[in-house]
């Protein structure tokens, strides 16, 4: 008896531990933008970032803040309600940093079956944009109602 106990609590604690951990996919475009849009075909089981729009605008005086920024569309094609994620990151041919950012859902998630527009704004880093060669996009999306993520707690001396 004592092994199917174990057995059981095994098959428990690994189906209860499947659907915690987030999904992340992250892949490399080339810079193609046609009108400012880029497709993209990029995908984990359930969700999909169809299409990345960029604006490569211009400066707020005083500050100099950038108003550049990406709208990345992301498709939940699943049937649960997920928090969603995205990075951007540009190159230039030498592989250099030109332009990064985050954004994703700041209330609530993105409902099942629905899509959404998610601003990611090159805010200090945008000055070489004209030279962009390529691009990283990153999806990080979690089911909803799943606990917070929580930083470790540090050791005392």
């Amino acid at each position: 008896m004592s092994r199917f106990r174990t057995l059981l609590f095994s098959l428990l604690v690994v189906g209860l531990a499947s659907p915690v951990t987030a999904e992340l996919i992250t892949k490399k475009f080339d810079w193609q933008p046609v009108g400012g849009t880029q497709k993209t075909d990029m995908s984990t089981t359930d969700m999909a970032v169809s299409a990345v729009r960029f604006d490569l605008s211009d400066t707020l005086p005083p500050i100099r803040r950038s108003t550049a920024k990406a709208i990345v569309r992301v498709d939940n094609n699943s049937n649960i309600d997920q928090e969603v994620g995205v990075a951007l990151a540009v190159f230039d041919g030498d592989g250099n940093l030109i332009a990064a950012g985050n954004g994703g859902n700041k209330v609530g998630e993105l409902g099942k079956g629905e899509r959404s527009e998610f601003t990611v704004p090159f805010a200090y880093v945008y000055r070489n944009l004209k030279d962009a060669k390529t691009f990283l996009v990153t999806l990080e999306t979690r089911t909803k109602g799943k606990e917070k993520w929580k930083p470790k707690p540090t050791a005392t001396p």
